[in-house]
């Protein structure tokens, strides 16, 4: 005799053997899925509500036991020791199950390990776009995953009260979480994420705040967990901490911010081996006895600052007097950006040496800049806090290394502003000039004239240059002087005043006021069917310096110094440009030209800590351009594209001192070429007045970009 199996898993199937024994085997077979929804509180795990539509009842506390749903959109609310929602399985991935609660959804459960979600083995999955509230008793966590492979994704809310009451627990390996929402705890040791196990994913693009003693942001209690935060974390209490590695070779990235303000907190705390942390983002502990960063114990734990990297507060490695508690081989690692300046503070033993590490750190630089690293004595000293309980520091580094964004940028902004000045000049009689051209003059230069022009130009990061993003403006001047029946002479007088911010978060900021004299000699070869004019002038050029030097024990994270430099200048240069009619209103026009500067930059300082050797920058560039202009009557149109090359011969190489230490950078560059579009109209006012507005555009390598505008008038007095 048989029967039919059902899906039960504990049902029998039932053989009779001989006349009267009977055996009843269990036999596993397919678990159904059910979809659970709660509908209804009553004070009880799991509420009352439907399944798989049916009719609604109370669902027992073991109801959701592998490979099911829930969802809840009612605030529920328990009471006793009885947790919001309880899951189960038998920890295989076809059994996992998936809790919702929505967004006009909430879980309110009080009492001691009064859980809001409790799920009880593996591949589980819960989203939270509602509100977890736990009342204010001790344990009473927001989520608790006892199992591996667990995924938590909340967009919603989760706050606890109590002592030890935790934002999400999970117990186990390889689970995911992921906060877009926020976590708030209340209570002393509550934490806002806590994975004990290894392997370990947590991502908050979202918040986490804690309130009081010894309560942590984010804790990794095990190995191989990585934790990103683009988010915030803040914590008040006495020694907390904002992400807390207590573990071996986790992975912690920063692009977010933390925030301690309790004394003897720790904005991110190692305490393990080789746990590594990239920062991008803020880490600040003002609280008295704190420390942003803290190597507390383990061997070979690092700190990588890149670029954007803010650090307020002390950087800590600990020797506890050849305990068991030292932090040995500490690193330091600075990625902040070839143009970006530091003087960061280092509090331990001083630097690591074959002998002894424990304290002590070894700093290296990314960007292969020389670093001054110096002991800070007598009143200096103090801005490393020796207090700190159980540290043993007694030493203060001063780490430093500066940006070298004004030896990568100083000749681009040569070549800018001196480009934008031979622009100005109207070279040729119906021609464009230079590739930072903005104008063209269709009549010859036997008037006085002015010109107004503006233009920007920015250049974006690379592996090997700084970004950087400049704007210029200036004033050029002209009038004719009679030398001979064979020679046009003007002299001219020019003024311009170019701002230069380099880096993406500017800095360094340089502000450049140029003044030039010199003359135009114009149509040298008349009989030649070329209009060719030459040039030279002579220049002062005065440069204010602002510099944002990262250091972290300024309030924002860094300071700024100061410095006032010049240069002289000597610029020439020929244009040569040609025009030949196609019909009776459009013309060909094109031409070339060449250039040669010459500029010697005194030598300056940048407060206490940076100062910088003279130098002298020879530049050549030239280009050809060609295009088409309409003529009608008064008025002239015209639209041309070039090429140009700069070239920087001498001055590559810049020397500095950084603080006491020599050391040089060179520009591997030093080339770029540009093309160009440019496009402009002249208009014969009357007799005695012409107008000419031009707009350009360029490109060039190494991401480099510009526009340029100018408005001209040529007039007789």
């Amino acid at each position: 005799m048989s029967h039919d199996i059902s899906t039960n898993p504990k049902h029998c199937k039932v053989f009779l053997l001989g006349t009267s024994a009977l055996v009843c085997l269990a036999l596993s077979a397919p678990v159904m899925a059910d979809d659970f929804v709660i509908t209804g509180s009553n004070n009880s795990t799991n509420g009352t509500g439907t399944k798989n539509g049916g009719a609604a009842a109370d669902i027992a506390a073991n109801a959701i036991n592998g490979g099911h749903t829930v969802s809840l959109g009612i605030a529920l609310t328990t009471t006793g020791t009885n947790v919001g929602i309880k899951t189960t399985n038998n920890n295989t991935e076809a059994q996992g199950n998936t809790v919702t609660v929505t967004g006009t959804g909430s879980i309110t459960a009080e009492g001691v390990r009064g859980y809001g979600i409790y799920n009880v083995g593996a591949f589980n999955t819960t989203t939270v776009s509602g509100r977890i509230t736990p009342g204010n008793d001790d344990y009473a966590h927001g989520i608790v995953n006892v199992g591996a492979s667990n995924t938590a994704t909340i967009s919603g809310s989760i706050t606890t009260l109590g002592t030890s009451a935790h934002g999400i627990v999970n117990v186990g390996a390889s689970n995911t979480t992921t906060i877009s929402g926020s976590i708030t705890t209340g209570g002393g040791n509550a934490t806002g994420i806590y994975n004990n196990g290894a392997f370990n994913e947590t991502t908050v693009s979202g918040s986490i705040e804690t309130g009081a003693t010894e309560a942590s942001g984010i804790r990794n209690y095990g190995d191989d967990n990585e934790t990103t935060l683009s988010g915030s974390i803040e914590t008040e209490g006495t020694n907390a901490t904002g992400i807390y590695n207590n573990g071996a070779f986790n992975e912690t990235t920063v692009s977010g911010s933390i925030e301690t303000g309790g004394t003897g907190a720790s904005g991110i705390r190692n305490y393990g081996d080789d746990n590594k942390i990239t920062i991008s983002g803020t880490v600040k502990a003002t609280g008295a006895k704190s420390a942003a960063l803290n190597n507390r114990k383990g061997s070979g734990n690092s700190f990588t600052l890149d670029e954007g990297a803010i650090i307020i507060g002390d950087i800590l490695a600990r020797d506890a007097s050849g305990t068991n508690f030292d932090a040995t081989n500490s690193k330091l690692i600075f990625n902040l950006g070839a143009s970006t300046s530091y003087a960061y503070s280092v509090s331990g033993k001083g630097e690591v040496t074959s002998s002894d590490s424990a304290g002590r750190w070894t700093f290296s630089d990314l960007d292969g800049r020389t670093q001054g690293v110096s002991i800070l004595e007598g009143a200096d000293a103090s801005v490393c806090d020796t207090t700190i309980t159980g540290a043993g520091n007694d030493t203060c580094n001063l780490v430093t290394a500066v940006g070298n964004g004004n030896t990568e940028a100083q000749y681009e902004l040569q070549f800018g502003m001196n480009s934008s000045m031979i622009g100005s000049l109207s070279l040729g009689n119906n021609t464009a000039a230079p590739v930072e051209v903005m104008s063209f003059v269709q009549t010859p230069q036997s008037n006085a004239w002015a010109k107004i022009y503006g233009g920007s130009s920015k250049r974006a990061v690379s592996a090997t240059q700084s970004s950087f993003d400049s704007s210029n403006r200036g004033l050029t001047i002209g009038t004719p002087v009679a030398i001979n029946d064979t020679l046009n002479v003007d002299l001219v007088f020019n003024t311009s005043r170019t701002s230069l911010d380099i880096g993406s978060t500017k800095d360094q900021e340089i502000t450049a006021n140029s003044y030039n004299v010199g003359a135009v000699l114009r149509d040298l070869a008349p009989a030649s069917g070329w209009g060719v004019d030459a040039y030279g002038f002579v220049g002062r050029n005065s440069y204010d310096g602002k510099r944002k030097v990262m250091n972290n024990q300024e309030t924002t994270g860094s300071e700024t110094v100061t410095a006032s430099y010049s240069g002289t200048e000597v610029l020439v240069g020929v244009n040569a440009q040609y025009s030949q009619a196609i019909n009776e209103t459009l013309n060909f026009i094109g031409g070339v030209n060449a250039s040669l500067s010459n500029e010697k930059i005194g030598a300056y300082s940048e407060s206490k800590y940076y100062s910088w050797d003279a130098r002298t920058l020879t530049q050549v560039a030239g280009g050809v351009t060609a295009g088409l202009e309409y003529h009608k009557d008064a008025f002239t149109s015209f639209a041309t594209l070039g090429l140009q090359r700069s070239s920087l011969q001498k001055g590559k190489t810049a020397g500095y001192t950084n603080n006491g230490t020599a050391g040089s950078h060179t520009d591997t560059s030093g080339a770029a070429t540009y093309a160009s579009a440019t496009v402009g109209f002249n208009y014969a006012a009357d007799d005695s007045m012409n107008i000419t507005g031009t707009a350009g555009m360029s490109r060039a390598s190494g991401g480099i970009s510009g526009s340029s505008v100018s408005l001209s008038a040529n007039w007789t007095f």
